[in-house]
């Protein structure tokens, strides 16, 4: 099994940045930090619209020990996605074939796949999710290793359905997995 190609190193900064001209706002991504970081993100998987599907809304010390192995995961990453330099977002990366996912689909050595969350919604902008997955793949697509993306929304999360199909992810199969039911969608390097 082949470690995590995009993981960056520690301390490394900004990874990828683009500007959007559809909202004049640049969107760029960086590795999470865990002192800076993780009180927030602990705080929006408390929100109403994250706890059914992401499923950490116990206490601190559990997301703390949660994301402290995955910081120390060669197979996986945790990625800051920033607004205008303001955090707008949270993405986990993680190889396909050191996941349960594995046993459901014929992955390659170095396919991924990825979990997005959102900030709460405060002042909300028409597209925004799209163009935030979009830029991520543009830049996990930067990679010569990244051919394959892909997704695995509880059947029940119809907005992330919705978002993956309007991103170009195409529906693979449903799949029941240890702790939900699951569409797998995919999308493909157009290289």
């Amino acid at each position: 099994m082949s470690p995590l190609f995009c993981k960056p190193r520690p301390g490394a900064g900004t990874l990828y940045s683009q500007y959007e001209p559809c909202i004049q706002r640049t969107i760029s991504f960086r590795g999470l930090q865990m002192k800076s970081d993780l009180p927030m993100i602990h705080e929006w998987t408390s929100k109403e619209y994250a706890v059914d599907y992401w499923q950490m809304n116990g206490p601190f010390s559990q997301l703390y020990a949660i994301y402290q192995c995955m910081e120390y995961n060669p197979y996986a990453h945790s990625f800051i996605g920033l607004m205008d330099n303001v955090v707008i977002c949270q993405y986990d990366v993680y190889n396909i074939l050191a996941d349960e996912l594995k046993g459901h689909i014929d992955a390659a050595p170095d396919d991924c796949g990825f979990h997005l969350l959102m900030s709460p919604n405060e002042k909300p902008i028409p597209g925004l999710t799209r163009i935030i997955v979009r830029s991520f793949l543009a830049y996990y697509f930067s990679f010569t290793k990244a051919t394959r993306m892909y997704a695995e929304p509880d059947i029940n999360n119809h907005k992330s359905i919705v978002l993956l199909e309007a991103c170009g992810f195409k529906k693979i199969k449903t799949v029941d997995m240890s702790y939900k039911t699951a569409h797998v969608y995919c999308i493909e390097s157009r290289l």
